[in-house]
């Protein structure tokens, strides 16, 4: 590790946060799993268990700004600790219902209120960071806290699959419950932040540099959406088992989680931010092109481990700026939004894998999420451009 990275491991209340964090998160990232073995001990149908998944998905990205909202209107940590335990106490009722043999439409019932209660507690947490460390450490805490993302989503999946295999859905849903507790009273030592006085009215998709991150936020989803939905069908194509796509997803985490290691040890973050994203996302174009003409399944692994790469620094790179730019009284809002984004461009990008899969096949469609990063860098590459020339204008004004 480098000299910063070692200097942030030795503060306390940063591991604290991280751990609290990782274990409000991580149920989260079992969520798919648990439901679809749900939905089918209930009704002996995986496509049941789908649909619970993707109400709770969609709802906790619908009610993300109001949940955040909230969260910034009372004392930060005391807001994220009641999330946390409502969300824990919906596992457990969910458990129980599958105990009792609840009719299906208390399951739907139950996922919709999962979702939000767990709308708000990921961007929350991003926002406590800024009293957990020193401004001077905060762009490498964030970095850190990207790479701890992915490593909850290599780590929840396969929980779950374990738990399942051994417990089925109800010990799944208890293991959520108890990570969602367990967070509550690894939270009780983090710093509290006050709402702000004289809450600001701007709301955050009114900044500008907000909005653009929020423009990142979606249009990285859509491609992450369309080639993790199309990569089970791919695996067909390859001759393996639909089912072997999931465990390649394992891949593009581990890569994600590399690339955000390496970029937490870098100075400067908020340096030419513009020039990094752009940078960025070609890369991540670039990479996703081995990713369609890989002609086997291990071939493919490897592309996704590379391809996984530029996401954590994407996102870090995100946060950092929306903590720079959202007002403090309105940051838990804003991160929320930034999450929320994310979650509907996966949604659009799967919806848009299930339309034109038939017609055109999954070595199509993942060689189609190679556009979404160009364009996204083609409108970062314009902005510059737009500025620099505004920037000269000023200066043959001065001049003048």
């Amino acid at each position: 590790m480098s000299t910063g990275l070692r200097d942030l491991a030795r503060q306390r209340l940063w591991r604290r946060w991280t751990l609290a964090s990782f274990l409000a998160r991580l149920p989260g990232t079992m969520t798919l799993l648990a439901l679809v073995l749900a939905g089918e001990e209930a009704t002996g149908s995986l496509a049941v268990g789908a649909q619970l998944a993707g109400v709770a998905t969609v709802v906790a990205g619908v009610a993300a700004p109001w949940r955040g909202r909230r969260l910034d209107r009372a004392e930060l940590r005391g807001g994220l600790q009641r999330a946390c335990l409502a969300t824990g106490a919906v596992f457990l009722a969910q458990a129980l219902a599958l105990a009792l043999d609840a009719p299906v439409w208390a399951l739907f019932a139950l996922a919709a209120v999962q979702g939000v209660a767990f709308a708000a507690i990921s961007g929350g947490f991003r926002a406590l960071l800024v009293p957990v460390v020193p401004p001077e450490d905060l762009a490498r805490a964030n970095t850190m806290e990207a790479v701890f993302v992915e490593v909850a989503f290599v780590a929840g999946p396969t929980l779950a699959g374990l738990l399942g295999l051994v417990v089925g859905a109800r010990g799944v849903l208890l293991a959520m419950a108890a990570a969602s507790f367990a967070s509550v009273l690894v939270a009780r030592r983090l710093p509290h932040l006050q709402p702000a006085v004289g809450r600001p009215s701007a709301a955050p998709w009114r900044v500008p540099a907000a909005r653009a991150v929020f423009g990142l936020g979606l249009s990285l989803g859509v491609c992450v959406g369309l080639f993790e939905s199309a990569l089970p069908a791919r695996a067909a194509e390859l001759g393996f088992q639909a089912a072997f796509g999931g465990l390649l997803l394992a891949f593009t985490s581990i890569g994600s989680a590399a690339g955000g290691l390496f970029a937490a040890g870098q100075r400067d973050a908020l340096a030419h931010v513009r020039g990094q994203a752009c940078a960025l996302l070609v890369a991540f174009a670039l990479l996703l092109v081995p990713v369609a003409a890989a002609g086997n399944v291990w071939w493919l692994g490897a592309a996704l481990l590379l391809a996984g790469v530029p996401i954590a620094p994407l996102n870090a790179l995100g946060s950092l700026v929306l903590q720079q730019a959202v007002p403090p009284g309105r940051q838990a809002e804003g991160f929320a939004v930034y999450i929320a984004a994310i979650l509907v461009g996966a949604g659009l990008g799967n919806g848009l894998t299930g339309l034109l899969l038939d017609d055109i096949g999954a070595q199509a469609l993942l060689l189609l999420s190679v556009v979404l990063p160009l364009a996204a860098a083609a409108a970062v590459g314009a902005a510059v451009l737009r500025r620099g020339r505004s920037d000269r204008s000023r200066a043959m004004a001065g001049l003048g």
